[in-house]
């Protein structure tokens, strides 16, 4: 098993309502999950192969709870990868480099191994807005929630101590979200999104 570690900037969409109830462990909103995880890489390495300022995602749906199975799932690399880097990162994203992240406990939940798919990755957070295009897959725009009284911004984090994704994430907005992946294909909008920073295996 190689070793991998990696602190990267994070976003996050799904179809559930905000805060996904799935963080608490119950039934997802509509009894479904899909979603998008993605990671822009700060500083990490995998086995000394450097992984610095490159993206990876995971689309992802589960047509139940995630726990029950039955997910398929993408593994989106940053094309700008050169090969050792192309082949660290889909170890990783594929759950086959071990712990750290959702990746080797979500690959446990698949109905087929995830597909390896390279493109464009662009990734933009600023406050709490933000954008996601992984090549021509999937687009997802990220904006604050905005009180029904005033108008004014949501300023809110959910604080998962045991986490396996992040533990402190800002909940947000999913303006809009839309996916067309081989086997995987759905759309989302005004439902949850987190935003966070996140240390894995360090």
């Amino acid at each position: 098993m190689k070793k991998w570690w990696w602190k990267a900037q994070y976003i996050e969409t799904c179809n559930c309502s905000h805060a996904c109830s799935c963080n608490l462990t119950m039934i997802p909103t509509d009894n479904t999950c899909q979603g998008i995880n993605a990671w822009k890489i700060m500083e990490g390495k995998y086995d000394g192969t450097s992984l610095d300022g490159l993206g990876i995602a995971l689309i992802v749906h589960w047509s139940n709870p995630i726990h029950r199975g039955n997910g398929r799932a993408v593994v989106f690399v940053d094309e700008r990868a050169n090969e050792e880097q192309r082949a660290a990162l889909s170890e990783i994203g594929t759950g086959k480099a071990g712990t750290g992240g959702p990746f080797e406990i979500f690959a446990t939940t698949y109905s087929e191994p995830a597909s390896v798919r390279f493109g464009s990755f662009e990734f933009e957070r600023q406050g709490r807005r933000g954008h996601l295009k992984l090549g021509d897959l999937a687009t997802a725009q990220i904006g604050p929630i905005h009180s029904d009284m005033d108008n004014a911004e949501a300023d809110a984090h959910m604080v998962l101590p045991s986490g396996f994704i992040w533990k402190d994430g800002v909940i947000l907005n999913t303006d809009s979200c839309k996916v067309n992946a081989p086997g995987i294909e759905f759309s989302h909008k005004n439902s949850s999104a987190f935003f966070s920073d996140v240390e894995y295996n360090t």
